[in-house]
């Protein structure tokens, strides 16, 4: 069995001076080869943070060839989300609620990524769900990074896979590329449990409106279904996963 290898970033040592790179090899570098998966998601184009981010992490992504047998991880690859470096201030999800972050929207693009990577064939070394679910995919198909969070893809092949990733037009769209193995994968999801929120969070106000709409918590479970020749070789658990509901907000209006 080939042992796993991390592909990511190592250090150069040049004149006194370290500079890291990424050691997957440039897109040139390698020929686009036979689709091997691909996955989409949308966002709304209206909310500029958002999408400057999705747009930004996307770019840093796009490109990437993952080596045989080699690793790929999402926060070496995109980096520290500062406003430094372009990022942007929108929603994030922090201690079970939607909050304003620098680099809200990243986690789509990890989501699509995860998605194309399961369609594709390559394992998933590392993942994690959201607290809270998001709406742009089914539950139990999500992937969220944060600084102590990442996505992991190992490539089990004998053969690199070229990474794509675009954001455009409102939707991201992550695709794979490599050899035809035969094999075709299908992902399904669906909710087994739910959990009521809480009673609403009433405060006062100038004037009655509703701040937050209260949501349902959710267990789930996602499967991954195998085919050669259109033929169905197995059916697997890929994960299991509870997301949190959410309480209302409330505002009445004071005397």
């Amino acid at each position: 069995m080939k042992k796993r290898m991390m592909i990511q970033v190592f250090t150069l040592l040049v004149g006194g001076v370290n500079f890291l790179y990424p050691k997957a090899m440039p897109v040139a570098a390698v020929e686009r080869g036979v689709r091997m998966s691909g996955y989409t998601t949308y966002y709304d184009e209206k909310v500029v943070g958002r999408s400057e981010n999705i747009r930004l992490s996307a770019s840093f992504i796009d490109g990437i060839v993952v080596q045989a047998y080699g690793e790929f991880s999402f926060n070496q690859t995109v980096g520290e989300r500062t406003k430094e470096r372009g990022f942007k201030e929108a929603k994030v999800i922090a201690g079970g609620r939607f909050v304003d972050g620098i680099g809200g929207g990243v986690c789509q693009v990890s989501t699509t990524l995860y998605n194309a990577a399961v369609y594709a064939g390559l394992e998933i070394v590392e993942y994690h769900a959201h607290s809270l679910a998001v709406g742009y995919v089914p539950p139990s198909q999500d992937a969220m990074v944060s600084a102590f969070c990442d996505l992991r893809l190992y490539n089990p092949y004998d053969f690199a896979v070229r990474v794509e990733v675009k954001a455009e037009d409102g939707a991201v769209r992550a695709r794979f590329y490599g050899k035809e193995t035969g094999l075709r994968r299908s992902i399904s999801s669906k909710v087994v449990g739910k959990k009521a929120p809480p009673a609403p969070l009433v405060v006062s106000g100038e004037r009655e409106e509703v701040l937050r709409e209260g949501r349902e918590g959710t267990d789930s479970e996602s499967y991954l279904e195998i085919y050669r020749a259109g033929a169905l070789l197995e059916r697997k658990l890929l994960r299991r996963d509870s997301y949190a509901p959410t309480q209302a907000i409330i505002v009445k209006k004071t005397d």
